[in-house]
């Protein structure tokens, strides 16, 4: 995503921030009151008694704060004076441990500010609920910002102090709703694109009142991988947002300047993907004060003398967590401490390390570590990390550049097994002689700053105890980009670093023709938190306690095993097999389903994985309407009714993929359906079985209401049997 855009949409997001706050014109403000109320819904919990505990600027009582008064309306209330200006409250049930003590969250408090009225729904959500006062309001029990890939969310809608209220998805003519009804936010919209949905409510006193919440609808497209058996590697790379050599980038010949300025780089260089607050700290509530370890993308290049790697990382702690005051300064910065930092690579294939190190006493016998860094007489202090996928070198430096022993280490004495043991003997030394001077041997250069080259930062977006393990390969998760949300590019830290090839024993044309394979390892201590590639090892153990700290990761002492493909530098190893993307499409309209008959409606395209020129023929309830190289088709619909919209793309090697959706002109109610009519023109034909044998062979892509409508035999999926059916209907030898 292009700066730009993203600056409009944080204008375009302060302006629905803005809009909450208005009333109809013959009204006053809606707001009258500087305090706030916190409401809580019981129905699940259960707690005989309610009780909140409000810290921060205030503490409202000790623990475990003050009994919260139960309404008429069987929620639970708590109001606060205007003295509370940021305050965290946790609701717990007033028992004390072993006698049956619960709570909510677990970790530290959720957000309330001076003048808000939230919730903490039955489900857990931590939503708006109107304003601390009596006027009436429309609300949510999905929270703001929600992010989903399906093609539609339902929103559950809700009102307090009124009967009835009204609806509008971007701009769409205002329905009416009353408690409890649902709206489909995102219907007929293409992916990766905001909806606004706005809440009207009067109460008795005559004020309307006007709230806006915005959710967003992902689109991810498929990516080209590749997999050789010689590299070891028994886990497949890792997918969702994280990528390995994405768009089969293997680095880029270029002289890089290492001095912290990374105008020199580009995204053309990035070997490998992460995803922002993904680091073990975010699964252990209470851990959130460490500083961050957060591989966000490694860069790589190499010229005639060196090879070159950014190390790019991530501290989304100032969004997530911003009460955790260490890890959200600049005192967090990685080069505060001297913590070991590595760099794996696999040069040599005939070689490969476990991640033990051999080396020769002073009196000649031989000592043998697990692994490379943090032994002592053969035992590790906090774990450490091994290798399954190849790998032959390591070059070891620290977080600060301040540790004279940073050497580069390579698998040069073979084990009794046939597998290779790192020579303490033959290291070559990249510390620095003088910390101050930062004079680093035999060529080896590294500048550390703050800052971010990347125009994106991809992360979940949630707070501390909210983590669930296994949520950062899951697409449904609240995924933004945090430049969306607040984050600035000086929260980020980077590091440049140059390997000169003489230390590794290759040279340019080795790169290029052979190439090597790569891997960063950000540890804390000497145990992994962070790898690019990204490997499961780095979260397998991030939900379970540290043995010296019971409030942090146990992650900080486990050892590691990497087990996943690392990146390529320079060229593919040639047992490489490419499984190549499909041509893909992201496709809908501008505006969510439910506008009015003549409303101007943008359909557009976005092709992913094309070979060369992309032709796209947009249809309206199965009829060509356009098909020309532009991806964009203004469609007015001129009379309500469910439609039919679809795009044809076709590249220039014939490639073709087709997706439809509905679209509601008029009322958004549902509509009656008819089983087979997969184009929805309200007759099943021929064209309905030619959809159905497209989607099969994935020449066709289906929304979810079309999904339902294809699956006539409803057997939960469609296959040949579906599309023999329809035409057994066709020529009346069947009905559905």
């Amino acid at each position: 995503m292009k700066r730009t855009r993203k600056i409009t949409s944080i204008v375009l997001a302060a302006l629905m921030v803005l809009s909450t706050l208005v009333v109809s014109v013959s009204s006053v403000s809606a707001a009258t009151t500087s305090g706030s109320e916190v409401y809580f819904d019981n129905s699940k919990f259960g707690w005989q008694d309610v009780y909140v505990y409000a810290y921060g600027t205030k503490e409202n009582a000790k623990w475990p704060g003050e009994l919260m008064t139960k309404e008429d309306s069987g929620l639970y209330k708590s109001s606060f004076s205007s003295a509370y200006k940021s305050e965290k409250v946790i609701f717990n049930n007033g028992l004390e441990k072993g006698e049956g003590k619960e709570q909510y969250p677990e970790a530290a408090g959720l957000a309330l500010n001076a003048g808000e009225c939230k919730m903490l729904t039955a489900d857990k959500q931590w939503i708006d609920y109107g304003k601390p006062d009596d006027h009436a309001y429309g609300y949510t029990l999905t929270a703001n910002n929600t992010a989903f890939s399906t093609e539609s969310l339902d929103v559950k809608l809700a009102l307090k102090n009124a009967d009835k209220g009204y609806y509008s998805v971007d701009g769409s003519p205002k329905k009416e709703f009353v408690n409890g009804d649902s709206v489909k936010v995102g219907e007929g919209k293409i992916g990766n694109s905001n909806i606004s949905l706005v809440l009207y409510a009067t109460g008795s006193d005559g004020v309307e009142t006007e709230q806006t919440y915005t959710f967003k609808k992902t689109f991810t497209a498929s990516k080209t991988t590749f997999s050789a058996k010689s590299d070891g590697h028994t886990t497949a790379a890792e997918g969702g947002y994280y990528g390995t050599n994405p768009e089969m980038q293997l680095g880029k010949y270029k002289t890089i300047s290492v001095d912290g300025d990374l105008s020199d780089w580009d995204s053309s260089m990035i070997i490998a993907q992460g995803v922002a607050n993904d680091d073990p700290r975010v699964y252990m509530p209470s851990s959130m004060h460490e500083q961050p370890w957060d591989a966000y993308a490694l860069y790589s290049a190499w010229d005639d003398d060196n090879l070159y790697f950014l190390l790019e990382m991530a501290n989304t702690t100032y969004i997530v967590s911003p009460e955790d005051n260490f890890a959200a300064s600049n005192e967090a910065r990685p080069w505060r401490n001297s913590i070991p930092m590595y760099l794996a690579l696999s040069i040599d294939p005939a070689k490969q390390a476990t991640g033990k190190a051999v080396g020769t006493n002073k009196d000649g016998s031989t000592y043998t570590n697990p692994f490379v860094w943090g032994c002592t007489n053969g035992v590790a202090k906090d774990g450490g990390t091994n290798f399954t996928t190849h790998v032959d070198t390591l070059i070891a430096f620290d977080s600060n550049n301040s540790n004279g022993g940073a050497s580069i280490f390579k698998a040069d004495v073979q084990d009794t097994d046939g597998t290779y043991l790192f020579d303490y003997d033959t290291r070559i030394p990249i510390g620095v002689k003088n910390f101050q001077a930062q004079d680093n041997q035999n060529g080896f250069k590294i500048k550390y700053a703050n800052g971010t080259k990347s125009n994106s930062l991809i992360g979940i977006n949630a707070p501390k105890g909210s983590r669930v393990m296994g949520d950062n390969l899951d697409m449904n998760a609240n995924w933004v980009d945090f430049f969306d949300v607040g984050y600035k590019s000086s929260y980020g830290f980077v590091y440049e670093i140059a390997v000169p090839l003489k230390t590794l024993g290759i040279d340019r044309n080795y790169i290029e023709t052979q190439g090597i394979g790569a891997m960063q390892i950000l540890t804390y201590g000497t145990s992994g938190m962070d790898t690019l590639p990204h490997d499961p090892s780095m979260l397998d153990q991030a939900n379970v306690e540290y043995s010296y700290d019971p409030s942090t990761s146990h992650e900080k002492e486990d050892v590691d095993n990497i087990t996943v493909p690392l990146a390529r530098i320079g060229a593919l190893l040639p047992d490489t097999e490419v499984k190549e993307a499909p041509l893909e499409v992201n496709f809908g309209a501008n505006l969510n389903s439910g506008q009015s008959a003549g409303t101007p409606v943008t359909l557009s395209a976005e092709s992913y994985h094309a070979n060369g020129d992309v032709t796209y023929t947009f249809t309206v309830n199965g009829s060509a309407v356009q098909s020309s190289s532009s991806n964009t088709y203004l469609w007015t619909p001129s009379t309500d009714g469910t439609y039919s919209i679809g795009v044809v793309a076709v590249d220039a090697k014939g490639n073709k993929v087709e997706s439809t959706k509905t679209f509601v002109v008029g009322s958004s109610s549902p509509v009656e359906t008819i089983k087979g009519d997969v184009n929805h023109d309200g007759i099943i034909n021929v064209v309905d079985a030619t959809l159905v044998q497209k989607y099969i062979v994935r020449l066709a892509d289906f929304d979810d209401e079309t999904f339902k409508i294809a699956d006539v035999n409803n057997d939960g999926r469609i296959d040949i049997t579906d599309a023999t059916i329809i035409q057994k209907v066709i020529v009346n030898l069947a009905t559905i």
